[in-house]
């Protein structure tokens, strides 16, 4: 999975909650990274802040539906609708931040699941 979030602290906890979950997470600082992402077959998915500096949500949805990579947003900032705007656009959800745990990890799980079923 891929793991885009600006804020140091947010991110060290996410990366430790994932990786002590068993998921492999590649940390990237933004849209130019996520570009140039070239084995996109061992990314279950994107876990991005829906703002990032000299990034939109939008860009990422676009990078991401490229490579075939579903989106799920965090964020503290964005209204209902622009989550729900996101979310219509083609993100998977959006959590809004602070999230409960359990609930990116069942996220993850249900994603995993799918992509088993496809693969059989």
């Amino acid at each position: 999975m891929v793991l885009i979030e600006p804020d140091a602290s947010v991110r060290d906890a996410l990366t430790v909650l994932l990786e002590e979950d068993g998921w492999q997470v590649k940390v990237m600082d933004g849209c130019e990274e996520l570009e140039n992402l070239d084995n996109s077959r061992d990314v279950i998915a994107v876990v991005s802040e829906s703002s990032l500096p000299g990034c939109s949500p939008q860009e990422i949805l676009e990078l991401c539906s490229g490579k075939g990579l579903p989106v799920i947003f965090t964020g503290h900032d964005l209204p209902l609708q622009g989550a729900v705007d996101l979310i219509r656009q083609g993100a998977l959800d959006f959590l809004d931040k602070p999230f409960p745990q359990s609930r990116l990890l069942d996220l993850l799980l249900r994603l995993k699941s799918r992509q088993n079923e496809t693969l059989v």
